[in-house]
């Protein structure tokens, strides 16, 4: 079976916006105010734009302590924030969601009519990754199918170049997590949207999110968290939940891995739609968006500092953070044929986290003056992100 021909490029910034842009180009589609395919940070910004997550888990399992971030609105309901975007740009979804076999057909089906096929996957199972074990069934995502070659598929998945798995390997992929087994989406392109009620919708959708006063899927959550990085009392804070050390090399790995390499596009998104907002000032003519903008960049610096800075404190922990940034920096560039180059950093990388699970990081001193700097540095973030939603809302008041 041939690849789709008109799935010309490939990659993106963030899962949930760059297989809809990728699709939707291949399929045709072109934004009314250009003549040429949306932006990715164009569909960001109409679908809702920006978010506000995290949430500290910990599994006695494997004793691991896992960080969950959320950049983009309603992420934690991936599904609710796509259909607000395909319902401001006219374009009809069709899920597909059940058994391994029909999941399968359904993929074959998309692919044979030529519709590239989005599919929820465990991020475990696509191997490229090279994540530990305990992180099997952890984290979700979502990649595009544009191509099946005998008993491989081609993978769009955020890098420059294609991915390929076998299909028992992307069957596992997709069977792995019971909230999207075999989940599958294609879309149907409608009539040309009005585009500027679609990024009015956008953007007071996005402000909407970020107004509400909820401490775990909003704003507010950012100033707790500062707490929780000194709380020694609170169950969660992290004084207490990294008494020993000893779960904290992998934490501090997420916060720079999470907010600046995987699925933001630095910066915790805040780049990103920067990006929109200044196209959409031209759409709308209005210069304000574009002092928005401003506030968004500026902001992305900030995330990607404190992100940075989770890992400065030893020359281990630097190393790590350089290991992190190669990673990705050669799936970006080459995609499945980068395995190479990134299968003796991601062993080194576990060297680094059997080592760290027998013994702390950071000295005492060390970990709580690296505690301290970083709740400061959420109180900038959440100074940074509440200004410049003030100067979003003063944009289209």
């Amino acid at each position: 079976m041939p690849t789709i021909a008109s799935y010309s490029r490939l990659g993106g910034a963030h899962a949930e916006t760059a297989t809809v842009t990728n699709t939707l180009r291949a399929q045709g589609v072109r934004a009314p105010h250009t003549g040429e395919a949306y932006t990715e940070a164009m569909i960001l910004g109409i679908a809702g734009g920006l978010g506000a997550g995290y949430i500290l888990w910990e599994f006695k399992e494997h004793s691991t302590k896992t960080l969950v971030f959320g950049f983009q609105n309603k992420w934690n309901y991936p599904q609710k924030f796509l259909d607000g975007l395909f319902s401001r740009i006219n374009v009809k979804p069709t899920h597909f969601q059940g058994g391994a076999k029909g999941g399968a057909k359904a993929l074959d089906k998309a692919i044979k009519e030529g519709k590239p096929g989005i599919v929820w996957v465990d991020q475990y199972h696509l191997p490229y990754y090279g994540l530990p074990s305990s992180m099997d069934g952890s984290i979700g995502q979502l990649v595009t199918v544009f191509g099946i070659e005998g008993s491989e598929v081609l993978i769009d998945d955020m890098a420059n170049k294609p991915f390929r798995l076998t299909l028992n390997q992307l069957a596992a992929a997709r069977g792995r997590i019971s909230s999207y087994k075999n989940h599958l989406l294609t879309l149907e392109p409608g009539k040309t949207p009005k585009l500027e009620k679609a990024i009015v919708e956008g953007i007071q959708d996005c402000i909407g999110n970020l107004s509400s006063d909820s401490e775990s899927f909003s704003l507010p959550v950012y100033k707790k968290w500062a707490k929780m990085m000194l709380d020694a009392r609170n169950a969660k804070g992290w004084p207490n939940v990294f008494a020993d050390g000893k779960s904290l090399f992998p934490a501090l790995c997420s916060v720079y891995e999470n907010i600046e390499l995987y699925s933001t596009g630095g910066g915790g998104m805040r780049g990103l739609y920067a990006d929109f907002l200044d196209e959409a000032a031209g759409v709308l003519n209005n210069l304000r968006l574009s002092e928005a903008a401003e506030k968004y960049r500026d902001l992305a610096v900030t995330w990607t500092n404190f992100a940075s800075d989770a890992l400065v404190v030893t020359p281990a922990l630097r190393e790590a953070r350089e290991l992190l940034r190669r990673k990705y920096a050669l799936l970006k560039e080459k995609g499945g044929v980068a395995y190479v180059d990134t299968a003796p950093i991601n062993e080194r990388l576990e060297l680094f986290r059997k080592k760290y699970k027998e013994r702390p990081p950071l000295e005492p001193r060390e970990q709580a003056a690296l505690f301290a700097h970083m709740s400061e540095g959420l109180l900038k973030i959440y100074n940074g992100e509440t200004a410049a939603l003030e100067a979003l809302k003063r944009a289209i008041a």
